[in-house]
């Protein structure tokens, strides 16, 4: 199975310049545990998770600070057609969670590791 058959329509994302309290509540509106961060061209610039907004709590920063400042930086990505094994191994070498899907330096979706375990899951139970 290739990623391209989870990715859902749409990349729930935020700019570099919006405040933290843009994030959240795109996470909470949209019940998805990251937001994607992109630059002024709408290139992926990095990724903001639950991860990041517990540390923005534990360190008392104001939420009104822009996400430059505290989105984790480090983006692993995938493409849409690799597989869904690929991602996982991804996942896990990197210890994350949430995979933006790109193509051609623009994202086109996100996977969690839930999608990826369901989809492992469907797939199991089909072919025992």
């Amino acid at each position: 199975m290739r990623i391209k058959e989870l990715i859902k329509d749409g990349v729930i994302s935020c700019k570099t310049t919006d405040p933290i309290t843009c994030a959240v509540a795109k996470m909470y509106m949209n019940n998805v545990g990251s937001v994607l961060i992109t630059d002024e061209n709408e290139k992926p610039a990095g990724i903001f998770t639950e991860r990041d907004l517990v540390r923005v709590v534990a360190e008392g920063i104001n939420l009104d600070t822009p996400l430059v400042k505290v989105m984790s930086r480090k983006l692993i990505t995938a493409n849409a057609s690799e597989s869904i094994v690929s991602a996982a191994m991804k996942m896990i070498e990197n210890n994350i969670r949430h995979l933006p899907v790109v193509e051609e330096n623009r994202a086109i979706g996100m996977i969690s590791i839930r999608d990826l375990v369901r989809a492992l899951m469907t797939q199991e139970l089909a072919y025992p």
